[in-house]
């Protein structure tokens, strides 16, 4: 009898649905309350991306405190992301994290700056081992010879920062910004960016008083980059023909062109990609290390692939590509050369 007791018991436990118990996620973790796309559509890294750049920086997100409770580091970069993807006022950033303006002003000065100094672990120029893949990729891509880089700058709008030398950052359509100097590979990575000049001041100057101007000249570092109109020809740096003529002058301008166009496209993806570029109304020196920041983020997510779900945006230029310079007589010579060896 009690064998028989113990048998429907056991039976009835088989057949007993038993349900799993529910696994609350935490709504205040973004890691836990999104799932993957919602994340990157917020933050424009993924979430082991994001887990990787903390990574680096946590000590300098850490400091001590006189009253309060410290904020996360992995909390710090995301508060810092979400202000570089929406580009909104901070109050509103603030908002969403249920922190204060001025808080979140300390977060994105802090994280801008332990950001931009890891700019020469994420944008390196490619040595000369390296420069023979990046050359191949960018004939496959377009079709020009020996080509390193393609090279142009962009304005980030900032506010007006006021003074003596306010208008030196008013460009050639009135508005106040910082022109950024950048050097992509075809698959659009950045392997050389300068984020310190004003507005007023034109591409070929910048790129003249760059140290990698003066490592190119050198033969320091592998070349050739190409660039617009607004660039001087030199040996190391092939701009457009003026007046293409000939068959061969036509081809190499359109190839020309073609192989430099991964700049515009890579400066469309990273203010698509951070709309805070689109606008900055932070102090001057955080609006530098937050450009810089930016960049880094942009390699990084290259990195990863986290393509994100927007198709690349061409970037309109807005440089000084109708101010032509005074080319070289040796860089003259040096693309008469590629015409005649590689385009007749």
């Amino acid at each position: 009898m009690a064998l028989s007791r113990l048998q429907d018991y056991e039976d009835r436990l088989e057949r007993i649905h038993i349900v799993p118990s529910r696994q609350l996620k935490d709504k205040s973790n973004p890691m836990e309350s999104l799932s993957e796309h919602q994340f990157q559509s917020r933050f424009r890294l993924s979430k082991d991306a994001a887990i990787f750049v903390a990574d680096p920086i946590k000590n300098q997100l850490v400091s001590p405190l006189r009253r309060g409770v410290q904020i996360p580091p992995i909390l710090q970069l995301l508060v810092a992301l979400r202000f570089y993807a929406g580009g909104s006022f901070q109050i509103q950033v603030g908002d969403l994290a249920q922190l204060s303006q001025g808080t979140v002003s300390k977060l994105v000065k802090r994280v801008s700056g332990a950001l931009a100094a890891l700019r020469p672990h994420f944008i390196k120029y490619p040595n000369n081992n390296e420069a023979n893949l990046v050359r191949q990729r960018f004939y496959t891509y377009g079709g020009f010879p020996g080509v390193v880089g393609a090279i142009d700058c962009t304005h980030v709008p900032i506010k007006s920062v006021g003074g003596d030398n306010a208008e030196l950052f008013r460009e050639r359509h009135g508005n106040f910004s910082i022109n950024v100097q950048a050097v992509c590979t075809s698959d659009l990575k950045i392997t050389n960016v300068v984020a310190r000049w004003f507005g007023s001041c034109h591409d070929n100057r910048i790129f003249e008083n760059s140290a990698l101007c003066g490592q190119l000249d050198r033969g320091e570092v592998p070349g050739i980059l190409l660039g617009d109109s607004g660039y001087s020809c030199t040996p190391y740096l092939m701009t457009p023909l003026t007046m293409p003529r000939t068959a061969a002058e036509k081809r190499y301008q359109s190839c020309q062109i073609k192989t430099r166009n991964p700049i515009e496209r890579c400066f469309g993806t990273v203010k698509q990609r951070f709309n805070c570029l689109r606008y900055m109304r932070l102090k001057l020196s955080t609006t530098l290390s937050t450009i810089v920041a930016c960049f880094v983020l942009h390699n990084i997510s290259i990195m990863y692939r986290d393509d994100l779900e927007f198709e690349y945006e061409d970037h309109e230029d807005d440089g000084d590509e109708n101010i032509r310079n005074q080319s070289t007589t040796s860089g003259i010579s040096a693309r008469n050369r590629i015409i005649s060896s590689h385009f007749s």
